[in-house]
């Protein structure tokens, strides 16, 4: 279970890069560790790992950016947990539920699940 909290935490980082940037906002420490619900300290130490793993650049004085390798994951997690809140959603669970659930769901379902999740959502909008 280890590892596999390791690797959730790091899509969570790289969702949470992702989601900023693609609403036009600049990544930040501060912004991260509100977010993730962590101390800056932890953010910026994990941000070095992921540098060092290629999934990020981070720079000191708060420069941060997905790499190719980041991004393809980040956004794979991202859409992922947009789908997952979307049927949560449609299914009528409250809105801040629907959140929270999606941010544990995403993880561990398997890609062919999520593949017919997204094929039963397009029939519900039909």
């Amino acid at each position: 279970m280890g590892d596999r909290k390791r690797i959730w935490r790091a899509e969570d980082y790289l969702e949470a890069i992702y989601a900023m940037t693609k609403k036009g906002e600049k990544p930040g420490i501060r912004k991260l560790a509100r977010i993730l619900r962590v101390k800056p300290s932890s953010v910026i130490e994990y941000l070095r790992k992921l540098d060092e793993q290629g999934y990020v650049i981070y720079k000191r004085g708060g420069i941060i950016y997905l790499t190719d390798k980041g991004e393809e994951i980040a956004k794979r997690i991202y859409e992922r947990h947009r789908l997952i809140k979307e049927f949560l959603l449609e299914i009528g669970v409250p809105p801040e539920i629907a959140e929270e659930d999606a941010c544990f769901i995403e993880h561990g379902l398997h890609d062919i699940t999520i593949k017919k999740l997204l094929e039963l959502m397009k029939k519900l909008k039909k």
